[in-house]
């Protein structure tokens, strides 16, 4: 939204922003409203969110008003997040204990706060002219939840920064980062990167871990974990499954570029992703990629040119099949530099522009009603 809102006011327009916090800094064009609503309970800061946008909007004289998080009175509707109810479908279907995936759905089914999300979004999907849509599965989703007209959806894919993830970086960052992670030359790293381990795909990838192992006892394979998941309980699953030394567990990090130039392969078995931009982002950095179809991003990958797209996550020796696929450097050298062409095609103001040009088409309908 920072970057939008710079690029909006760069070509001369007036931008507001109606937020409960902001690090962005105000200028002359830039204007930004801090609304106050309770902190608790969640369900009634989120209502009075939206209301508070609603009332806001009204009192403004604005051309178009862009919403990316759950409020009211917009135009234009962008759901980061992908249609809710598709979200809570893929954390349940990311669940493998029976009763932790049944006491999930009656989480679902007796939560207020879930009640109102679905509520804000409701009225959204009804008020909004154009929802944008990151991935066709997003849209998708939208007109099968929502039961919204396909005309009202527009697809608009996320960007990603070329420059700061980028083949180059491997020269800057890879031996030294390699060398932190006490890998050895030979050495083939796959890199995860996620926060919520579960739900992008940590477990099916432990247990592809545990098949190469099985097949090829002393494979060359090593898995980095880079985000703040829930590391011990996913540590305890790899020493589990026999393949604890295998698992490197990074942390959260800043300074990801670097992870992506001391990697070879990024797996990414999300069992629902709107849009990756880890896939993006490895892509960009050359690398070849493995992901699913539940993934938004799989979409710009044709299997075996830029990578690999699974059907299901769960499916361990497919999954496992593909990694090996990747074993020959050649290969995935090869595969890497395609994934970096392609990633070529999706700049960040490539964006930023389809987003300005539904402005335009928008603000040619006429006033706000």
């Amino acid at each position: 939204m920072a970057d939008l809102s710079s690029l909006v006011c760069r070509a001369g327009h007036e931008v507001h922003i109606f937020t409960l916090a902001s690090k962005i800094q105000e200028r002359p064009n830039l204007h930004i409203h801090i609304l106050r609503s309770p902190l608790r309970p969640k369900f009634l800061r989120t209502l009075s969110f939206a209301v508070n946008c609603r009332r806001q909007v009204k009192r403004g004289d604005f051309t178009i008003v862009h919403s990316f998080g759950r409020s009211w009175g917009m135009d234009v509707f962008q759901p980061l997040g992908g249609a809710q109810m598709a979200s809570l479908v893929g954390n349940i279907r990311s669940i493998h204990n029976p009763a932790g995936k049944l006491l999930k759905i009656l989480t679902y089914l007796f939560s207020l706060r879930r009640f109102i999300y679905f509520l804000v979004e409701w009225v959204q999907m009804k008020e909004a002219r154009t929802v944008i849509a990151i991935s066709a599965v997003v849209k998708k989703d939208l007109i099968h939840y929502n039961h919204l007209p396909a005309v009202k959806v527009r697809i608009v894919r996320n960007g990603v920064d070329l420059d700061k993830f980028h083949i180059r970086n491997r020269e800057i960052y890879r031996e030294e980062t390699r060398k932190g992670l006490k890998l050895e030359d030979g050495d083939i790293l796959i890199l995860f990167v996620a926060h919520n381990f579960r739900l992008k795909g940590l477990r099916p990838l432990i247990d592809a871990m545990a098949e190469l192992r099985m097949r090829y006892d002393h494979n060359s394979f090593k898995l980095g974990v880079l985000g703040d998941g829930k590391k011990s309980a996913f540590s305890r699953y790899a020493r589990k499954k026999g393949v604890g030394d295998k698992v490197i567990f990074i942390g959260g990090r800043a300074d990801t570029p670097r992870y992506y130039a001391a990697a070879d392969i990024c797996v990414h078995p999300s069992f629902y992703d709107p849009s990756a931009l880890v896939v993006m982002e490895a892509m960009a950095s050359g690398l070849p990629v493995i992901t699913a179809a539940y993934c938004g991003t799989s979409e710009i990958i044709e299997d075996g040119k830029e990578g690999y797209v699974v059907g299901n996550p769960d499916n361990t020796g497919e999954l496992t099949d593909r990694i090996l696929k990747l074993k020959d450097y050649e290969k995935r050298n090869f595969m890497g530099r395609q994934a970096r062409r392609r990633a070529k095609q999706f700049p960040y103001a490539r964006n930023m522009q389809q987003i300005l040009e539904i402005y335009d088409e928008y603000s040619r309908l006429g006033s706000r009603s």
